[in-house]
């Protein structure tokens, strides 16, 4: 389950909120789409935009496992 706000991708993945931030709805370089079309050896390739890191996601545990103790 996603639920987009703004920027902001939220995801319930196993046990687990996973918070994301996109790229700038308004940055003037890719109109929001976090890339660029560049043009290399005659072939269309996408660079990220500045305004974008797809790398850090933010992970929040919903509840933990519950641990048993051994017994002796």
């Amino acid at each position: 389950m996603t639920i987009r706000i703004r920027r902001w991708h939220l995801e319930l993945y196993r046990r687990a909120l996973h918070i994301t931030r996109g790229p700038h709805p308004d940055c003037p370089t890719c109109a929001g789409h976090g890339g660029i079309e560049v043009h290399a050896n005659g072939w269309p390739e996408t660079e990220l935009c500045d305004c974008w890191d797809p790398a850090p996601t933010v992970r929040i545990p919903l509840w933990f496992r519950r641990t048993e103790s051994v017994p002796f």
